[in-house]
């Protein structure tokens, strides 16, 4: 690997996402801008990145309770010995993207939920919406404007504490879109939409992913 290349390591799996359509229409996305993308099923990565040349986790994950009526074969949670290993690397400097659905965790447990900085509720069917920054003044939101999708809008519980970059409204409540945090010497982020492959094809939420790694890695 080139000595300037970062690697991003883009983590997959769970339920009623299309985990390997995201990875495809990504890894070109950063690709471009020098990033090397490896993408995988394994959850146990996560208990030997310090062992890796990883610098950053990009989390398209959707871990459920397995339910009879929905055909779905996915895994249900991170175990403890998978959440506290993801947490001891960012605590050690390391870089985590929750991409969308990632905040849905089943019963992973409080810590996987604390680490991401919140945990998602519920969502309406899907429709069109504004995703608005709340300041330029942020490397995860400079120079990005106001732009639409039609995408799932994430009603999530967050932590008081996170930092929120973006929000959208709904009913007339504003919910937070992307937000971002600290733990020890890393850092995390979220980035609430990107159900859809018009969503990942869009040049503002393409824009906001890598600004999102940007700051991320440069922790």
């Amino acid at each position: 690997m080139n000595p300037k290349e970062k690697s991003i390591l883009m983590l997959l799996g769970g339920m009623w996402h299309d985990f390997d359509g995201f990875a495809n229409a990504m890894k070109p996305v950063f690709a471009a801008k020098g990033y090397r993308t490896d993408a995988t099923y394994d959850l146990d990565v996560l208990t030997r990145l310090d062992r890796t040349n990883c610098d950053l986790v990009l989390s398209y994950t959707c871990l459920f309770k397995h339910r009879d009526e929905y055909d779905d074969s996915g895994p249900e949670k991170l175990n403890d010995e998978q959440v506290h290993g993801l947490r001891r690397w960012v605590r050690n400097g390391g870089g985590l993207l929750a991409a969308h659905a990632a905040t849905c965790i089943a019963d992973s447990g409080p810590a996987l939920g604390t680490l991401l900085g919140g945990v998602f509720i519920s969502h309406p069917e899907p429709f069109t919406f504004n995703i608005y920054p709340l300041s330029g003044d942020h490397p995860i939101t400079a120079d990005i404007q106001a732009f639409e999708v039609h995408d799932e809008f994430y009603i999530q519980k967050y932590s008081p504490s996170v930092e929120i970059h973006m929000a959208a409204i709904y009913q007339d409540v504003a919910y937070p879109m992307v937000w971002s945090r600290r733990e020890g010497k890393g850092r995390v982020a979220h980035v609430a939409p990107g159900h859809f492959p018009e969503v990942w094809n869009h040049a503002a939420y393409q824009r906001l992913l890598l600004q999102t790694a940007g700051w991320l890695i440069s922790a």
